[in-house]
């Protein structure tokens, strides 16, 4: 076994299609994968580069649109631009601005129903939350959420109120590499 630090130590985490919006009513979608949830909550990590950072602390809500595994080269084909305009510095030559990542990844706006960022209509699971809390750590912020509402296309709902995990197949961005989850393995003692 070796011991070493890397310069990004980035092990697997599911991706979300975070769609947020200005205090002019601009919509933007900016896609994560440094989340953690936890019952009705969660906490992501947004870089201050980053038009979702400016949007969320001028409108504090934002959508999580949970895309499929299939879904891989709609969200790849948004990653290379930023809605921050000018481009930082830190950003150019690698991203290039627009104002629509929507129309290039292919995705439709849906309106939500508790906060004012859109839903993304090709993800077929959209949890609207809103902010609660930034903890300012230089570079970037963690933000604390509460969500106030999920939408779950019908065949992915289970007892009415969970997501059933044997139905959805997330995007798990690992390494900067896009995978799916593979196969079903076994059940947690506390769902028996």
């Amino acid at each position: 076994m070796k011991s070493f630090l890397p310069t990004m130590f980035y092990y697997g985490f599911p991706v979300v299609l975070l769609t947020t919006t200005d205090k002019d009513g601009n919509a933007d979608v900016t896609p994560i994968s440094s989340t953690f949830t936890l019952g009705a909550n969660a906490v992501i990590a947004l870089v201050k580069l980053n038009k979702a950072y400016h949007n969320v602390m001028e409108v504090p809500e934002v959508v999580f649109n949970l895309p499929t595994a299939a879904m891989w080269e709609k969200v790849e084909a948004i990653a290379p631009y930023t809605a921050q305009n000018p481009v930082p510095p830190q950003k150019m030559g690698k991203y290039t601005y627009t104002d629509d990542k929507f129309s290039i990844g292919g995705f439709t706006q849906l309106p939500s129903e508790k906060v004012r960022p859109p839903r993304i209509v090709e993800c077929p699971i959209q949890a609207e939350a809103k902010v609660k809390n930034v903890n300012d750590r230089d570079a970037y912020v963690l933000v604390e959420l509460e969500f106030v509402q999920v939408h779950a296309e019908d065949h992915l709902v289970m007892e009415g109120n969970k997501i059933n995990p044997l139905e959805w197949e997330p995007l798990i961005y690992n390494f900067k590499h896009y995978y799916g989850l593979g196969e079903h393995k076994g059940l947690n003692f506390s769902i028996k």
